[in-house]
């Protein structure tokens, strides 16, 4: 027969160890980071509420499941997935699982775990990366934009001396051209964009000089942005390919922002071209100038029947230096700096595309109140 000490010490080692189970359960789903014990299989053996979360499962349908299945959605192993180097090898490793889960980036460490009844695991531990990942691609991005800020410097200094020539002859030839001349008016659109490519100029040299946001916002003057858009067309249409019908839509009922007219127009001028770039065998070009119902916002819409953008490219076509063109033919900064351009001014440029029908670009900018424009 047992005694009664030996039955106090028996309840009092299961009561020991069934609290040591409960601390143990509560440590690892206090976890922060995303937890699996994994079987050589891939099966789940254990997770924490952090990988159940990452899942979007319940924790108690997460055991039993291939991890791949259940944090990837995957039919097959990660890649790039050290499971089977960590339990043969029986050491730790680590690897990175990106763009698995969608817009998320992960650092997983793989530990061996002890044998249970002759069975080997892995710990397998999730550490989010994709703040990390994202600082890292801007500061990437401020060193690309700080070497293009002395190249551009350099660069405009040596086209100021020709453009300043163009500029002077244009405007003598002007003086002496009799007004009814049918060259007047091709002159005055040189002697025009010479003065637009000057202030591009003075514009390469502030940002050379890395001048604050603030200071250039202080720049900004209320102006018509139907007539800035109107500049950009007329400069498209220089070029045009003739298989390529443009379509004009200008109705808004008021256009009236506060900005810079020669942004909009390099705005809408590369939104123009990389349009036509995608329509090489032709197509239809619409540019639409409107607003929006709340008469909050101007919207200028450039949209094509052209090639389309990839979904997996689309999210990063305004990133410096991304570029799907063919090299020589683009650098990849255009839409980056129309994305910059249009941020400066209060505003948004959204894209959207379907691959064989087209794409379309909106630059949304705040109205000026009209009380405000008419003062």
């Amino acid at each position: 027969m047992v005694n009664k000490s030996e039955k106090n010490r028996t309840e009092e080692t299961l009561h020991f160890v069934e609290e040591l189970k409960r601390q143990w359960v509560a440590t690892f789903d206090a976890l922060i980071d995303p937890v699996l014990i994994i079987a050589p299989d891939y099966l789940i053996q254990r997770a924490n509420l952090a990988a159940a979360k990452m899942a979007g499962i319940d924790v108690r349908k997460v055991v039993g499941m291939k991890c791949h299945k259940a944090i990837a959605g995957r039919l097959k192993p990660c890649p790039a997935c050290k499971l089977q180097d960590t339990i043969e090898g029986n050491s730790p490793n680590q690897f990175p699982l990106v763009d698995v889960v969608p817009e998320r980036s992960f650092e997983v460490t793989s530990q061996p775990f002890p044998e249970s009844k002759g069975q080997r695991f892995a710990v397998h531990i999730y550490r989010d990366r994709t703040e990390a990942a994202v600082m890292q691609s801007r500061l990437i991005q401020s060193e690309k934009l700080a070497s293009i800020g002395l190249l551009a410097g350099g660069i405009a200094h040596e086209i100021n001396n020709p453009l300043g020539g163009i500029m002077i002859f244009s405007q003598m030839l002007l003086r002496e051209m009799p007004k009814d001349s049918p060259y007047y008016d091709d002159v005055r659109e040189i002697e025009a964009a010479s003065q637009r490519c000057k202030e591009i100029v003075q514009s390469l040299l502030d940002f050379a000089r890395v001048q604050p946001v603030e200071g250039r916002k202080k720049l900004f003057t209320p102006m018509d942005a139907m007539e800035a858009t109107e500049s950009a067309l007329r400069f498209a249409r220089i070029n045009l390919n003739q298989n390529i019908q443009i379509r004009e839509h200008f109705h808004a009922k008021s256009s009236k922002v506060l900005g810079d007219k020669n942004q909009i127009i390099q705005v809408v001028l590369n939104l123009l071209q990389n349009s036509m770039q995608a329509m090489r065998g032709g197509g239809d070009l619409s540019l639409e100038v409107k607003n929006d119902k709340a008469m909050e916002n101007l919207l200028i819409v450039v949209s094509d029947t052209g090639v389309g953008i990839k979904p997996e490219h689309i999210k990063k076509i305004f990133d410096p230096f991304f570029t799907t063109k063919e090299p020589g033919e683009g650098t990849g900064l255009g839409l980056s700096i129309c994305y910059g351009l249009v941020t400066e001014m209060g505003g948004k440029l959204t894209a959207a595309s379907k691959i064989g029908e087209g794409t379309t670009f909106t630059v949304t900018l705040p109205l000026i109140p009209l009380q405000t424009s008419s003062s």
